[in-house]
Formats: structure tokens, C-alpha cells, sequence
């Protein structure tokens, strides 16, 4: 599962960075984004775009739906994605990136729960593999990221991660086949990801700052 993370490039850099075109009117970033925030996406349209989304996907028919959660699906399992009637049609035509500095996990043995940021190893950001929603004037886009095991560095935090795309152009191709598609679904190797300690501060959803990814002490 991946619960929150930070997004809190600016928008500029983060569509020159993806080659994509910025839409108007995007949300700020955040470095402890949360279910059903804003966010920001990249989509192949007719262009490559860097535009807005919610974090929570809800396709068309949810509404009414007595078995999905309230705020939509903030993740979507990526080894059931392509049987889902949920996920499945947007995993083969509606697949997005979503750019983020890091995620957080916690280590539930401390009291309180000891929170870790995890990091690309290197200065360019991690591109979670989503999937999106449409919007419209009811509803604004909505996207969720797909998660996989975790690899051996994040599973001593949990069993879960994003899926860390290595191709972006082949993932938002939209005539990619879905081979394709599907092998990309898998753990990153562990030498991609940096660990470290961070303040109990980003427990509290509604504090933010560039500050929350401040190294406490030694990396793990």
C-alpha cells in the first residue's frame, strides 16, 4: 500500500522533467499528500500533458457502489489490476504516471510509530504507474497508483510498494502492448530506492514543507 507521499516539485520543473505540457490551474505541491488530495499527473492525450487529478480513483459507475471505499481507490493491486472490472479497462487505456520526491512507510514497533521517507537514489523523481479517470464538470480526474510486493529493501516496512516505472514513454504509449504493459508491473530492484528516518511531523496530514523530508539519523 502506498497511503502518502510527497509531490512537492513545482509544476514546471515536474513537466519539463516528463516532457509533457502543463495545464492550467494545477494544484500546488505537496510533500505530504494524502487520499483524496490534489495531485498531479502525466497523460498521453493528444499531447503529453501534466495535469490535475484526485487522489482516489472512482470510475463512472462507483457512485452507488456499496463495495467501494469512499473516497475512491487510492491503489490498485497490480497482479489483479487487468481482471478488475475497476481497474482493468483503465490499465488498458487510461494509464498515467504520477511524479513523486518520495513515499512514506512507518515502523509500527515504536510508540509512536517511527515514519520513513523513501527516495529515488538519484536527483530525478520516482513515476509511479497509475491509472485515471476522465473528468468532468460533476467530477475532477481521479487517479490511483498501482502497487506490487515489495522488494527486499522496503518489505522490513511493508509488504507493499508502488510500482516504479523504468520506461515512462512505453507506459503512457497509448497502442503499447499489453505484454508490455503487464511486465512493467513489478518491484523495483532495491538499489533504486534510498531509506531514511524522518520527523513524526508527517504523521499529521495537515502539516507540510519541505522540511517533513529532513533526515533525522543514520539510513537503514
Amino acid at each position: 500500500m502506498c497511503g502518502r507521499f510527497s509531490q512537492g516539485e513545482r509544476s514546471d520543473r515536474l513537466a519539463a522533467l516528463f516532457g509533457a505540457d502543463p495545464d492550467e490551474h494545477l494544484p500546488p505541491g505537496r510533500f505530504n499528500t494524502a487520499p483524496t488530495d490534489p495531485i498531479r499527473i502525466v497523460v498521453e492525450r493528444e499531447r503529453r500533458t501534466l495535469t490535475a487529478a484526485q487522489w482516489g480513483f472512482r470510475p463512472f459507475w462507483l457512485e452507488g457502489a456499496r463495495t467501494a471505499p469512499r473516497g475512491g481507490w487510492i491503489n490498485a493491486k497490480a497482479e489483479t489490476a487487468l481482471e478488475s472490472r475497476a481497474f482493468g479497462p483503465a490499465l488498458r487505456t487510461h494509464r498515467c504516471v504520477i511524479p513523486a520526491d518520495a513515499f512514506y512507510e512507518w515502523d509500527r514497533g515504536p510508540r509512536p510509530p517511527q515514519p520513513y521517507a523513501i527516495g529515488p537514489t538519484e536527483g530525478r523523481p520516482f513515476a509511479f504507474a497509475g491509472i485515471w479517470t476522465d473528468g468532468s464538470q460533476a467530477q475532477p480526474a481521479t487517479a490511483a497508483i498501482l502497487t506490487i510486493a515489495a522488494n527486499d529493501a522496503i518489505a522490513p516496512l511493508h509488504h507493499r510498494m508502488p510500482v516504479i516505472l523504468d520506461e515512462v514513454d512505453a507506459w503512457l504509449a497509448p497502442d503499447a502492448p499489453l505484454d508490455e504493459i503487464v511486465a512493467a508491473l513489478r518491484p523495483s530492484a532495491n538499489e533504486v530506492v534510498r531509506i531514511w528516518p524522518v520527523s513524526t511531523a508527517v504523521n499529521g496530514v495537515r502539516n507540510d514543507g519541505p522540511q517533513l523530508l529532513h533526515e533525522l539519523g543514520p539510513r537503514v
